[in-house]
């Protein structure tokens, strides 16, 4: 017998200190901030995503009348 079976075969229940149930339950702490961040990061992904489509939908406004430029319509005097 090895020491490492040797010292599995000594652990009884009296070792556990929690069970807990549900995903990632009894891992680590670091590993459950790294599957909230996966988790914000293809949310945030998704997001930006449908942002840019909806962006992409929208047709260009011109604004003014064609061949008019800004400096004509401006006062007289105003051009410091």
């Amino acid at each position: 017998m090895s020491d490492r079976e040797r010292e599995t075969g000594e652990l009884g229940e009296h070792n556990v200190r929690a069970v807990r149930t549900g995903h990632g339950a009894n891992c680590w702490s670091v590993g459950s901030v790294i599957d909230t961040l996966f988790a914000t990061a293809v949310v945030g992904s998704a997001v930006f995503a449908a942002v840019l489509a909806a962006l992409k939908k929208e047709a260009p406004t011109v604004v003014g009348v064609p061949g008019e430029s800004t400096a004509a319509k401006a006062p007289p005097g105003d051009g410091s």
